[in-house]
């Protein structure tokens, strides 16, 4: 694993190692992983998924790990679909929910055939 900080009692946000074009984040307390974020970095980033368990939830972690990755690829466009997809078998946020918690964070609608979800966000100015 890569580096770490602790924040919000005992959950560390960590960088995992990863094959290439693969990039992670999970989120730990000492005892469990309680989230993590999936996503592939080929030019532009996509971000494949977010889930943080049931019983974190509501306490900024989904913003934490899309902050680290967000941080990481300052510098190229980020896309994911904004559907929701179940984690740790519990549902998420709900689909127009969902799209405006990724609209705070900078993303815009770019839906295309096939991928109604689709959002994008800019690659930041350098």
């Amino acid at each position: 694993m890569g580096e770490g900080s602790g924040v919000d009692g005992e959950v560390q946000l960590v960088r995992v190692d990863a094959d290439v074009p693969r990039l992670v984040w999970e989120l730990h307390t000492p005892l469990e992983r309680v989230g993590f974020l999936d996503a592939l970095d080929r030019g532009a980033v996509w971000v494949t998924h977010i889930g943080v368990d049931p019983r974190y939830r509501g306490r900024g972690h989904a913003t934490r790990l899309l902050s680290a990755l967000l941080t990481h690829a300052a510098g190229l466009p980020v896309g994911l679909a904004a559907a929701p997809f179940p984690s740790w078998r519990q549902r998420g946020l709900q689909h127009d929910a969902l799209r405006a918690w990724y609209a705070r964070h900078g993303f815009h609608p770019d839906p295309v055939p096939g991928d109604p979800y689709r959002m994008l966000r800019p690659a930041a100015a350098p």
